[in-house]
């Protein structure tokens, strides 16, 4: 299935399915491949994106990439897990060259491994690059190990596209890259075309941000690459399904996405503790659908946005609650 802006790839979190039953953290791991068997029989999904190194532990990409495509499903994207174990207290930000080094090569390896499974994207979520406390961190030169680390990656993974996605928080107290605006700088100073942004809404509330405002300026920039939704109360990084607390701001974000031409895939990272996991997924396919439907017809109207606060809220209003 070729993903098209009109007809995008709906993908998952593939640890999704192993949750449920009130179990965040099960004590025995389901084998990778279970997984994806799983994740073949919700309704509507086509895709997946897979952890580096963390699904290959098991299994090889090339079982991975048939068990993905025996499932109906296409890969559209590796994301980097660096084990906390090493990188605990830093990767990329980490004082010492040789911890720096090792984390750079396990980004390079899942490019490696993406180019391998055919898939063009690779995700770099940098949890560990932060702190606890003040005078931890020397924030300038870990800010230029960020720039230099990002730009190794970049120049390895050539015509593959490398993004950054952002969280102000967890499982450090602060995050060197915790908004929008500074992974935006960071690519900047960079200089290299090949990196881009990965948003997530939960990110995004955590640090205060209005998701559909941050969607638009990265695609304004030509630097919007991935998009992961689902949603929480604002706090911390809950999981909820996609509008389920912050339907309006979802849908403006819909609005934007579908306004601005964003074309990568639509992914669900979501937590489905207490839920069942396939029937959360097809919810999140199910709502996510609904809302493009309302956001399309919202852009061709032509009548949001307006600067009228109260006749451009019933426009929205309506659309969401007349109809």
């Amino acid at each position: 299935m070729t993903m098209t802006p009109a007809q995008p790839h709906f993908a998952t979190r593939l640890n999704s399915f192993a949750l449920g039953g009130g179990v965040a953290h099960p004590k025995t791991r389901t084998p990778t491949l279970d997984l994806v068997e799983i994740a073949g029989t919700v309704a509507g999904l086509t895709a997946l994106e897979v952890n580096y190194p963390e699904h290959f532990v098991d299994t090889t990409p090339a079982e991975l990439s048939a068990a993905i495509k025996n499932a109906g499903l296409v890969n559209t994207g590796i994301q980097v897990r660096w084990p906390a174990a090493e990188f605990s207290d830093g990767g990329f930000t980490h004082p010492s060259a040789e911890v720096r080094t090792a984390a750079a090569q396990i980004a390079k390896d899942a490019v490696d491994v993406c180019r391998e499974m055919g898939s063009d994207h690779v995700i770099l979520w940098p949890a560990h690059d932060g702190y606890e406390y003040p005078f931890q961190m020397d924030y300038r030169s870990a800010w230029e190990h960020l720039v230099e680390c990002y730009g190794e990656v970049a120049d390895h993974a050539g015509d593959i596209t490398v993004s950054i996605e952002y969280k102000p928080a967890e499982p450090r107290a602060r995050t060197l890259l915790s908004t929008t605006g500074s992974v935006l700088a960071l690519i900047a100073e960079t200089g290299r075309d090949n990196l881009a942004v990965t948003l997530d809404i939960a990110h995004m509330l955590m640090a205060h941000e209005n998701p559909a405002q941050s969607i638009a300026v990265c695609l304004a920039q030509g630097r919007l690459k991935g998009l992961q939704l689902n949603d929480g109360w604002g706090a911390a990084d809950d999981g909820l399904a996609t509008g389920s607390v912050n339907l309006v701001q979802t849908l403006e974000a819909c609005f934007y996405l579908l306004r601005d031409g964003y074309a990568g895939t639509y992914y669900f990272d979501t937590d489905p503790v207490r839920e069942n996991p396939v029937r959360e997924c097809e919810t999140n396919i199910a709502r996510t659908k609904q809302l493009l439907a309302i956001a399309r017809r919202l852009a061709d109207g032509g009548r949001v946005p307006n600067p009228d606060a109260m006749e451009g809220a019933t426009v929205w209003w309506d659309a969401l609650v007349r109809q």
